[in-house]
């Protein structure tokens, strides 16, 4: 597992989220979020590569919390070039 170092969640007026963050490696493979409803979410891009999303802001919980599924976007922040993008499913549980 790796911690998101930096990453950003944009939110569009009509509640829609995209999470932005660096490129990762290696291809999206049936990719999910679980989140529990706390303060951060893990991704699962694939079996192999789980990225913590840690410190969420209270305003992003809320609407987690009714949505269920999310946009990332894994982009060159320098040059602001999309590398990847994908539509992934909120599980909504426990992580204990």
């Amino acid at each position: 597992m790796q911690h998101a170092e930096s990453y950003k969640i944009i939110v569009s007026s009509a509640d829609k989220a995209a999470i932005l963050l660096r490129p990762q490696k290696g291809e999206p493979h049936n990719p999910y979020i679980l989140y529990d409803g706390g303060n951060h979410a893990f991704l699962y891009r694939n079996k192999h590569d789980v990225i913590l999303l840690d410190y969420l802001n209270p305003q992003i919980t809320s609407l987690l919390q009714k949505l269920d599924s999310i946009v990332i976007i894994e982009a060159q922040w320098e040059t602001n070039r999309t590398i990847n993008d994908y539509i992934v499913p909120i599980k909504h549980q426990s992580y204990t």
